[in-house]
Formats: C-alpha cells, sequence, structure tokens
C-alpha cells in the first residue's frame, strides 16, 4: 500500500509536468526579446547575439546540480561553434546577487555569456515560461524557437 505522502508527491510531479507541457513556449514561436547586463557590465540583447547566429538560452541557478553537470559539455559547444556565430547565454533568473555568480562562474570555469542582471532575469525567465532547472533554449537567428527543453539539443542539425 503506498503512502499518502508518495501519493502526493507523485500527483503534484505529475501537475508539475502537465503544467510546464502546456506552459512551455512552442518551436516555431517567436523568442520573446530582451535586453540584460553580463557579467562583464555590457548590456546584452537577445536581437544583436542573434545576428551573429543561433543562441543558446541556458536558464540556470548555482543551486542547480544538473546544471553543474552541463558546464563542461556547454563549455565544449560553445568552443566548437564559436567560429560560426552561436552564442550559448547563461541567464542566472533565482535572484542571486551578482557577487555569487561571479565566484561561481570563476570556480566552476564557465566559458560562456553570463547574464546576471538579477531582477529582469527573473522576468526574463518568466517571458520563456521557465519553472525548472535548466532550461534550455535554442534560438535561430530569425528569432524563432528551435527546441526548448531540460537537456542539451544537438546542434547539428542547426549548425553546419
Amino acid at each position: 500500500m503506498m503512502k499518502p505522502r508518495i501519493i502526493a508527491v507523485s500527483i503534484l510531479f505529475i501537475i508539475a509536468i502537465s503544467i510546464n507541457a502546456h506552459a512551455a513556449l512552442k518551436a516555431g514561436t517567436q523568442a520573446p526579446p530582451f535586453t540584460l547586463k553580463s557579467l562583464d557590465g555590457k548590456q546584452v540583447s537577445l536581437k544583436n547575439l542573434r545576428a551573429k547566429g543561433p543562441v543558446m538560452l541556458v536558464f540556470w541557478t548555482t543551486e542547480c546540480v544538473y546544471c553543474f553537470m552541463h558546464i563542461g559539455e556547454l563549455n565544449e559547444l560553445q568552443e566548437k561553434y564559436r567560429d560560426k556565430g552561436f552564442t550559448i547565454a547563461a541567464i542566472n533568473f533565482a535572484g542571486e546577487h551578482e557577487q555569487e555568480v561571479r565566484e561561481y562562474v570563476s570556480d566552476n570555469g564557465l566559458k560562456y555569456l553570463m547574464l546576471t542582471d538579477r531582477l529582469k532575469n527573473i522576468d526574463v525567465a518568466q517571458a520563456y515560461k521557465v519553472i525548472g532547472t535548466p532550461t534550455i533554449v535554442l534560438i535561430a537567428p530569425d528569432g524563432k524557437i528551435l527546441t526548448y527543453g531540460y537537456s542539451i539539443p544537438d546542434l547539428t542539425r542547426w549548425i553546419k
């Protein structure tokens, strides 16, 4: 016999998945625009990033173990496709202080663009309907969403 607590957690998990399935932005829709501050203090807009090539947004927090596990792969992808105009832009959306993010980036060797505009990052996460981490959104140069999910997509389909 299942304990009531296990049943309740299972039901909440199913509800969360159901909500997310309906909330997630769909492939083919236009990506919401934004301008955020990078860790080096520059204003960065999605429009300017897209002008160079495809953009992968990674919504993350310092406490996310799955985000941590992807750092090496994301560093490799950024390096591999940099010459093709590809940009990985990580958006810390937990409202964490810049110094905390800066230390995390330094301690863990992140080599991709870090956007740390605390409260604005939260607004962008809401526009992208983010409810968990990591949420990964691949955006084409024309602004259309190519993929939206929780794992790193195979980029060979979109970057030649």
